[in-house]
Formats: C-alpha cells, sequence, structure tokens
C-alpha cells in the first residue's frame, strides 16, 4: 500500500495519532482532543495528513491565500521519520497548491524548535527550498 495525503475528517484514531505525531512540537495541554480537533477544525488553516496502513504518519499545516502559501507544523511520527514520509508528504502538498493555483511556498524557520532546525534546514533543502532571511522559500 502507498501514502495517502489528504485533509482529514475528525476522527478517535485521527486524534490518536496527532497526538503522537506532534508530542514534541506541543505541551501536554495542546494535545488533549479538544485542541486538536480545533487545530483540524481551524478555519484560516488546513491540516495535511500522509497515512499509511490505517495510522497517520506525518502532518502539515497550511495557510493559503491568493498565489502564496504558508507551510508550519511539519511533522513525521518518531517511529517512521528517514522513511520518505515527510517527503511525501511535502511533495504531494505541493501538487494540490499548484492546482490550486498557489505559485510560491514558505516555511518560517523561526517557528522552528531549535533541536530540530538543523535536520529541518538539511531537508528542506534537499526538497527545493532556499532559505533566504530564515524563511524557506520555493516557487512551484
Amino acid at each position: 500500500m502507498r501514502l495517502s495525503v489528504f485533509t482529514p475528517e475528525s476522527s478517535p484514531q485521527l486524534l490518536i495519532d496527532l497526538a503522537k505525531i506532534y508530542q514534541y512540537h506541543f505541551a501536554a495541554e495542546q494535545l488533549t482532543p479538544t485542541a486538536l480537533h480545533n487545530l483540524i477544525g481551524n478555519e484560516q488553516a488546513q491540516v495535511y495528513v500522509t497515512m499509511f496502513n490505517e495510522r497517520h504518519l506525518g502532518a502539515l499545516q497550511v495557510k493559503a491565500k491568493d498565489k502564496q502559501a504558508k507551510l508550519s507544523l511539519l511533522s513525521v511520527r518518531d517511529v517512521t521519520r528517514r522513511r520518505g514520509v515527510a517527503k511525501n508528504l511535502i511533495r504531494e502538498v505541493e501538487k494540490k497548491l499548484k492546482n490550486e493555483g498557489v505559485l510560491e511556498v514558505e516555511m518560517d524557520l523561526n517557528e522552528i524548535q531549535e533541536k530540530e532546525k538543523a535536520g529541518l534546514i538539511l531537508f528542506m533543502q534537499a526538497s527545493g527550498y532556499q532559505l533566504i532571511n530564515n524563511i524557506f522559500k520555493k516557487v512551484l
């Protein structure tokens, strides 16, 4: 089975999986079912998830406005890292954004936890993003 990328509907399994995906990003009070449900239901941003074998492995938040999109909260469950999950998630989200008319995608490095920055810099550069003034940018 291959990875699928989509915007999810809230479900008990999704909330369990998101708590695992974001366990190192958020404090415990931000991992409650209510808080995660609010993250999914945010009207200003869409959450995309990637799924394999009925489990959500990674997530990414996207705020699109006009011809530009801002990525944030990119995370993959620690047990499935370094297997191409994030690369597939980014690639599929970029395709969807391009089909919606988005021309440029960016991610703010200042919003990333210090311990994650080194790995994220290498990952984003390998994904075709340029780091300019602590903002990753890519033209689609």
